[in-house]
């Protein structure tokens, strides 16, 4: 069966970002309401894509290797390094906490249409749910249920 990758559900935001930025300004013909959905959406996406960067530098552990800049030429190899627990446990909530504040300085000086900047919030999350929806009618997932 196939599964989703991260770079499929971000893919998939950015298509979301476009078309709901364009029907907005169309259908609605107000900037206010384009601004609202657009960055709301943005703010998902590069929120998705940091705890992307969190997770995976955890999860490589010692095979995650230092930028290449650090690599002196004949040196040797570079150091080998990965996200310690304590790190995560640092970076997770960090990154949370400076995504409601973003949130809360938009919603307080962005003069941003509210219901327009909620469904720009779940972009991600359409996104998640539009790449399972795939997943789960595509041809390969009706050969595992017939045991073929």
């Amino acid at each position: 069966m196939r599964e989703t990758t991260a770079s499929e559900i971000e893919r998939i935001s950015v298509i979301i970002l476009l078309a709901g930025s364009a029907v907005s300004i169309i259908v609605m013909r107000n900037f206010t309401y384009f601004f609202s959905f657009a960055v709301a959406s943005s703010i998902m996406i590069l929120n998705f894509r940091y705890l992307r960067r969190i997770i995976e530098g955890f999860f490589a552990g010692p095979a995650a290797q230092t930028p290449a800049e650090d690599h002196q030429p004949g040196a040797g190899a570079p150091k080998v390094s990965g996200l310690s627990k304590g790190e995560l446990l640092v970076r997770l909530p960090l990154k949370f906490a400076i995504l409601i504040a973003l949130i809360v300085v938009v919603l307080m000086w962005g003069h941003v249409n509210i219901p327009f900047f909620v469904i720009g919030l779940s972009t991600v999350f359409l996104s998640i749910l539009i790449s399972q929806v795939v997943v789960a009618f595509s041809p390969e997932a009706g050969r595992k249920q017939d045991g073929t």
